[in-house]
């Protein structure tokens, strides 16, 4: 068993960024020129506060087929092979956790930044 697992640790980061992705958006479009500031903050409060949990429940669904997959890779997907893997769901918990709330506080960062 592997102290690092790479597989848990993309798993984590992609279901994180599915789950900021309401607020993160936004930014990417302000970035590529296609949007401005303005309408990237509407756009960015609309899709946070109305329709934030629909992103955080899409994120929770990407950790939990990711997750299956892999135990189904590595023919754990059983109850005990599952408590043999709880490094693997303890990473993608952690790094999801944690791109999700690094790239909240990035946005809500710009966006204080672009309101003043």
């Amino acid at each position: 068993m592997r102290v690092t697992d790479r597989a848990g640790w993309a798993l984590g980061a992609l279901a994180g960024l599915v789950g900021i992705s309401c607020c993160v958006s936004p930014v990417v479009l302000v970035l590529l020129g296609l949007a401005s500031v303005s309408f990237a903050l509407s756009l960015g409060n609309t899709l946070y506060y109305e329709y934030g949990w629909y992103f955080r429940g899409a994120a929770a669904l990407v950790a939990a087929v990711g997750v299956v997959g892999i135990l189904r890779g590595r023919k754990a997907c059983s109850v005990r092979g599952a408590r043999s893997q709880w490094r693997l769901l303890l990473t993608v918990a952690l790094v999801m956790v944690a791109v999700y709330a690094g790239l909240y506080w990035v946005t809500s960062s710009l966006a204080r930044a672009a309101a003043s």
